[in-house]
């Protein structure tokens, strides 16, 4: 037979809320964190990229201005082309980040989730046993295999936890847009400059 913990209304309350409470706010928290971080990220990353777009096509635009004044049209349109495929790039670089970090946050949430959830179906095993004992006004006893379960999923969830999924190297295009930039930009500049 398995050998009993018996709890008073007090010890559960103690036991709940270091079992518990403390673990569905970690979960709240953990979850809270991360989310901050992404945002932090994803928007720094974002504002730098859209910022050097537009300059891309600020300089693309002062261009076409002085259309009249091109003494290499070649060369123009060369450097014009090369500044219209760097925001291309820059613009699709943009929505890559978008997708990839949404999928990479719902990713992590539900493997947060997942980690928690298993964790979670044992104390609430537990919770049950507790409350059908309040709600009959008889003591509340816990068997011995279930505390330790839990108490073995808590290992489990910590060292989990710690696991994380390497992170894939992805293409970054920042270096290849500043170059096309400025040999779009130099082009353009010649253009105006250096006769056929």
């Amino acid at each position: 037979m398995d050998e009993e913990i018996r709890l008073s209304p007090e010890e559960w309350d103690k036991f709940y809320e270091s079992q518990g409470s403390k673990y569905f706010q970690l979960e709240s928290d953990i979850l809270a964190a991360h989310g901050e971080d992404q945002k932090t990220l994803l928007y720094k990353i974002l504002n730098s990229t859209t910022q050097l777009i537009q300059v891309i096509g600020v300089v693309a635009g002062f261009g076409f201005t002085g259309l009249g004044f091109v003494k290499n049209l070649p060369l123009f349109f060369a450097g014009e082309f090369l500044l219209f495929v760097a925001i291309f790039i820059g613009l699709f670089w943009t929505q890559k980040i978008y997708k990839s970090n949404f999928s990479g946050t719902n990713a992590e949430v539900e493997r947060v989730k997942g980690l928690f959830k298993d964790r979670f179906n044992t104390f609430k095993k537990i919770y049950d046993k507790a409350l059908s004992a309040t709600e009959k006004g008889e003591e509340i006893k816990i068997s011995q295999s279930l505390m330790s379960e839990l108490m073995k999923k808590n290992n489990d969830f910590l060292e989990n936890y710690q696991k994380k999924e390497t992170e894939k190297k992805e293409w970054e295009p920042l270096p290849l847009l500043m170059f096309i930039f400025v040999v779009g930009g130099i082009g353009l500049l010649l253009s105006f400059v250096v006769s056929c």
